[in-house]
């Protein structure tokens, strides 16, 4: 994965962030969500990011938001980064 790539899936990762911090969600959701964002940072702080897992966490936090009108932009940015570094897009299976 290319440094251009993990600046974008970093970018997603911050807009997810602050649409999180403004969220009315139950605690609980939100140290989950948070928990997988630096799942998600460790991974792009490896020497070798595990792309696999990049891939399943940043579905997994889109999966999670997609169903928060307010978090709309965050899911949109995940996606965005998702595409252009050629992970598998599979948050919206199913709606």
């Amino acid at each position: 994965m290319d440094t251009q790539a993990l600046t974008e899936i970093h970018q997603a990762l911050a807009a997810v962030h602050d649409a999180v911090g403004t969220m009315t969600f139950p605690s609980c959701d939100q140290d989950d969500m948070f928990e997988l964002m630096d799942r998600v940072e460790a991974e792009l702080s490896a020497a070798h990011p595990n792309t696999r897992v990049i891939g399943t966490f940043l579905n997994s936090i889109a999966r999670s938001l997609r169903n928060q009108p307010e978090a709309r932009d965050a899911c949109l940015r995940i996606e965005e980064a998702i595409e252009r570094t050629g992970l598998p897009s599979t948050w919206q299976n199913g709606i």
